[in-house]
């Protein structure tokens, strides 16, 4: 008797067993039919959103360049102001070394500006210029063609 009890139990175990196991397969297909259009809209999300950073990335990257070049231009004006001072307090040598030293900075502006390069690397010969002259004790030429030229750049720069 006892064994006929435990087999019956055991055939009323298995069949709420498989009962239970057609409901969970109902469920994870329902699950399934109701998470795919989710999971598609989802990752149609994450697309335009990663799509956005990067753009907003970008934007903010290209404002940073502009706000480098915008300070270098300015060190460099600044430097080509301290070299004029030199030179009208009559120290010509030092006035020389002073404004040689944009050169490099100058040009390495140059080449991140493509829609300035062939001005700003067009000061190189005024620079020069202005160097011998105060090298050989002429301090009457001023800074004033190169300055208003960086000027004229960084007022470009503002604009865009």
């Amino acid at each position: 008797m006892l064994i006929g009890y435990l087999v019956f139990q055991n055939q009323q175990l298995h069949a709420e067993l498989r009962t239970l196991i057609e409901l969970q397969q109902g469920s994870s297909t329902v699950l399934t039919e109701t998470l795919a259009p989710l999971a598609t809209k989802i990752d149609a999300i994450d697309s335009v959103t990663s799509k956005q950073g990067k753009i907003a990335d970008e934007a903010e990257k290209k404002k940073q360049a502009l706000i480098k070049q915008r300070t270098d231009l300015k060190t460099i004006l600044d430097t080509i102001k301290q070299a004029n001072q030199l030179r009208t307090d009559g120290k010509g040598k030092e006035a020389a070394e002073k404004i040689l030293s944009t050169k490099k900075p100058l040009w390495q502006a140059s080449e991140t500006l493509s829609a300035q390069k062939a001005r700003l690397q067009g000061l190189m010969g005024p620079i020069d210029k202005l160097m011998a002259a105060w090298k050989s004790g002429d301090t009457s030429t001023t800074t004033d063609t190169v300055r208003k030229e960086i000027e004229a750049v960084l007022g470009e720069l503002g604009n865009e």
